[in-house]
């Protein structure tokens, strides 16, 4: 599974949309996830910072969101955005596929936003390995039916099939929720190593 990134142009008019904001409404969806002050947020595929940019107004100034995206202009047009707004919490970073650059256990929440259909099961993995125990992994993703906009069906997870991708990587299943009429959030815990921890394996 990979998906083309988005070019800077096609950011701004698509992932910007005054539709998407109707119907991916951020600012309720981390209010939903319970996103808390101080919190570490990393953003896996942040494109444009739409969820980025609320979640590090959420944390406040005793947290931190890495926006992550494997696109050097997107990450430019998030650097630039944060500059401008004086977001000081935010820190746009350019990742690879099988890379994300931070260490081990460091965030409190790994947010996957309309990309597990859409990139290699490493980036999964690479998400799952920057959560702390304890830590939620959040994926969006749109609802396996037709719909307006969105990727071909054939392309998408149900909400079933992606929670079984999600825990068979050792994942914890702990609520969903729909977010408008399109899509659907899954909410699941990196649970504390056993007496004796294993490695992330790919469901693939």
């Amino acid at each position: 599974m990979h998906e083309a990134t988005w070019s800077r142009e096609d950011a701004v008019s698509v992932l910007d949309s005054p539709e998407r904001r109707r119907t991916q409404d951020p600012e309720k969806f981390w209010s939903r996830v319970g996103l808390h002050s101080g919190e570490v947020v990393v953003d896996v595929g942040a494109g444009s910072g739409f969820y980025s940019f609320p979640a590090a107004e959420r944390v406040g100034p005793r947290g931190r969101v890495f926006a992550v995206d494997v696109s050097d202009e997107l990450v430019e047009l998030v650097r630039e955005r944060a500059k401008a707004m004086k977001v000081d919490n935010l820190e746009p970073l350019l990742s690879s596929p099988t890379h994300i650059p931070l260490d081990d256990a460091v965030a409190d929440v790994a947010l996957l936003a309309n990309v597990l259909h859409g990139i290699p099961p490493r980036t999964v993995d690479e998400a799952i390995r920057v959560l702390r125990p304890g830590g939620r992994l959040v994926d969006v993703d749109w609802k396996k039916r037709s719909t307006p906009e969105g990727p071909p069906v054939h392309h998408r997870l149900s909400a079933s099939e992606a929670t079984r991708v999600l825990s068979a990587r050792g994942l914890t299943p702990v609520r969903s929720f729909d977010l408008g009429p399109y899509h659907y959030v899954l909410v699941l815990e990196r649970p504390p190593p056993g007496p004796h921890p294993g490695h992330l394996v790919s469901s693939e």
